[in-house]
């Protein structure tokens, strides 16, 4: 099964990025690529801003352009960007009982230890926000607990959701990640369930999923992670344990029920999976864990590469060994 959550091992302040046969692409946007660090030592939670450099073959030791940073009593649990470039992260702050948990939105040049614009609580986030998402207008999505807490736009200091999804109903069963498409439906990776569910954009209360993708068609088996592409396709982590590897699925826009992916990568295959982005191109952003060295890193796929085609690029660290597992964003 994937393994989850905080590594113990010490960070450094440089990403190694080790660059495969292929590029991202030869023209276009430059991306920002976003990963929560939590260090074992004295420095506390760190968000590093690693900037991607645009139709390069290869890059060597890249410097973060900015890196965001908490005491020790603080740590981050995940993150999102707007798309503005203002950050949003997840954080549990443990300096005394009772346990805090904030989401914390910081400026898009912020760095150090720099204040947030905003720091929201709410008495429904009574468990940490494992997965966070903003949609176009600002709204905030935050998974918590088997909840789903979504904010508005403005949202600051003690807040109360604008809407709650939460219940039997709503089948949410050890949920890990959540993304918003262009219409504000909700996508959930249901792990324990076994599927994604999907709400509508004006769910709320105990109500039941607008559609469920699930069966043995789909593939789908306790994802870790979602995320959705500019026109709308559905990408989802999954681990297949019959064959005990791990699969990319792909699946058109408004995919229900046992429906089959349109893509399934399988050069991930040996490892565990977490976290999904995808950026404005639509290349792939695959966060994988090595079983045996539990060697964090990052594979880029392009929108064209299916089946076991290998990333055009991996990105290893030797700060994020620490991390938070999963937790990316891109830009």
């Amino acid at each position: 099964m994937p393994l989850n959550r905080f590594l113990p091992v010490a960070a450094a302040t440089l990403l190694l990025l080790a660059i495969g046969c292929g590029q991202i692409q030869q023209t276009g946007p430059s991306f920002t690529l976003y990963v929560v660090q939590n260090s074992t030592g004295v420095a506390g939670s760190s968000v590093l801003e690693l900037p991607l450099l645009n139709g390069e073959t290869w890059q060597a030791l890249v410097t973060p352009a900015n890196t965001v940073s908490v005491p020790m009593q603080t740590a981050f649990q995940a993150l999102a960007v707007g798309t503005a470039g203002n950050l949003y992260v997840s954080a549990s702050v443990v300096a005394a009982p009772p346990m805090l948990y904030e989401i914390l939105v910081y400026a898009p040049a912020a760095t150090g230890a720099a204040t947030p614009t905003r720091t929201l609580t709410s008495a429904s986030l009574t468990a940490p926000a494992t997965s966070i998402a903003v949609d176009a207008t600002g709204e905030i999505y935050a998974l918590s607990g088997n909840s789903i807490l979504v904010f508005a736009a403005t949202a600051t200091g003690t807040s109360t959701p604008v809407r709650l999804i939460t219940g039997s109903l709503t089948q949410l069963n050890s949920p890990s990640s959540i993304a918003v498409d262009s219409a504000q439906n909700i996508y959930v990776a249901n792990t324990a369930g076994d599927n994604v569910l999907v709400f509508s954009s004006t769910a709320t209360g105990n109500v039941a999923p607008a559609s469920i993708l699930s069966g043995t068609m789909t593939q789908i088996s306790a994802p870790l992670g979602v995320t959705l592409d500019s026109t709308g396709d559905l990408y989802v982590a999954s681990f297949n344990q019959p064959s005990n590897s791990s699969l990319v699925l792909e699946f058109a826009p408004g995919a229900t029920g046992n429906a089959a992916p349109t893509r399934t990568l399988t050069a991930v295959a040996s490892y565990s999976l977490s976290g999904l982005a995808v950026d404005a191109l639509d290349n792939l952003y695959v966060v994988t864990l090595a079983p045996t060295t539990n060697h964090l890193a990052i594979d880029v796929f392009t929108p064209d590469e299916t089946g076991s085609s290998p990333p055009v690029e991996t990105i290893t660290t030797t700060s994020w060994t620490a991390s938070n597992y999963g937790q990316i964003a891109v830009r």
